[in-house]
């Protein structure tokens, strides 16, 4: 059956109750949403009958109340599927999942860094993806979501970033190789709306998701909208400076955050530490300074390495610094935190520490919940196919 926009917007917005308050009832959709209780058994009932919610019984209460108990909607598992992908200096990451965020299938290729060339070029790349929609025809597939290290630029089908290396790495033939809809979007907004739908907490409407990899990004989700969109500067967090005299960013500003807690200054400073020191851990764990990842440093970390300790500690404390300015310019509950480096638990407890440290400006000033999701590869990738969800079934 054919609908019309209004009725199209309606079952978007209960599509969208379903995926960010569900499991819920009927009666508690119409409540939240404004629309009539008969509208919304109407909307309910069409989206049934297309499998793509369903009930899933009864509301369980303590109470002994009367009347008509509360039926409980929720989301249909595996009724179409979506294939997200994520570019990273890294990493090459592919997945398949269904519209309840079930990860189906997965893919990840390592950058190789014992070559003098990366093998993370746009042929390589298209070829891949090709290969894995092959290994996924036995699904329907609905759509393809690319996680980008920057901002897609429509005009030259090009990344909009800083970095020299994507700033040759052109899509223009993989939107004419493929008979999907594609869609394009920073990896942490992605990262960002993913959270939003298949986050398993909520209560939380207003959050911000902050991204620490070779470069550093935050996105937030403000009364359930991705804040700043469309501004490509709103974000860039790793550009803000937090040691005017600090040392000279790439951007042209002096002591930008990402030049003490992005990965890449991390390993670069590492890299002079490897140069200069007879005594740090990173010449016993690697012969060549090129091939410092942070995984290595990591490991140098935990052996007691002064100088790769001194690195760490002072990209926690400028994070932290600007976790708390994040916290009185953006009106959140709670702050997601992921990256590589927040797989030693030491350096994430000591971020914990700095903030519960910090004094308050007001003494009734509510607790920023602070959580670190678990790093892993995949996971931009599973964000870029939740942006796939969110264009075709929320938009």
């Amino acid at each position: 059956m054919r609908l019309t926009k209004r009725q199209n917007e309606l079952q978007i917005k209960l599509l969208d109750i379903l995926y960010t308050k569900g499991p819920i009832s009927r009666i508690d959709i119409a409540k939240e949403t404004g629309i009539t209780p008969a509208t919304v058994s109407e909307i309910a009932g069409n989206l049934i009958n297309n499998q793509l919610i369903h009930e899933i019984g009864e509301v369980t209460s303590t109470l002994n109340k009367s009347g008509r108990k509360k039926i409980l909607l929720d989301i249909s598992p595996k009724h179409s599927f979506y294939i997200g992908v994520e570019l990273s200096e890294k990493f090459f990451s592919y997945c398949l999942i269904d519209n309840k965020g079930s990860l189906l299938e997965q893919k990840i290729i390592q950058h190789n860094h014992a070559l003098s060339e990366t093998n993370l070029i746009e042929s390589f790349f298209i070829a891949e993806l090709h290969l894995f929609i092959k290994e996924c025809s036995a699904y329907q597939l609905k759509a393809i979501g690319i996680a980008l290290p920057g901002h897609f630029d429509d005009k030259t089908q090009s990344i909009l970033t800083n970095n020299l290396f994507w700033q040759n790495f052109n899509l223009e033939q993989l939107l004419s190789d493929i008979d999907l809809p594609i869609y394009f979007k920073n990896n942490v907004q992605c990262m960002a709306l993913s959270e939003r739908l298949f986050s398993f907490d909520k209560k939380v409407s207003n959050f911000t998701f902050l991204h620490v990899g070779r470069g550093m990004f935050c996105s937030s989700i403000y009364q359930n909208n991705l804040y700043g969109d469309k501004a490509i500067l709103v974000g860039e967090v790793g550009h803000i400076v937090v040691h005017p005299d600090g040392e000279l960013c790439e951007c042209g500003k002096r002591g930008c955050l990402q030049t003490y807690a992005s990965e890449a200054w991390i390993i670069k400073k590492s890299q002079i530490l490897f140069d200069n020191s007879d005594s740090t851990y990173l010449r016993q764990l690697s012969t060549n300074r090129s091939h410092l990842t942070i995984e290595i440093i990591l490991q140098a970390y935990k052996l007691g390495d002064e100088g790769v300790i001194n690195i760490l500690h002072n990209a926690i404390k400028y994070l932290s610094i600007t976790i708390n300015n994040l916290s009185m310019m953006i009106d959140m509950d709670k702050m997601i935190i992921h990256g590589e480096i927040f797989t030693e638990f030491q350096l994430s407890d000591l971020i914990k520490d700095y903030l519960e440290n910090n004094s308050t400006l007001l003494a009734t000033e509510k607790k920023i919940q602070i959580e670190f999701k678990s790093y892993s590869p995949i996971n931009g990738a599973i964000s870029a196919a939740a942006l796939c969800i969110t264009k075709q079934l929320l938009n």
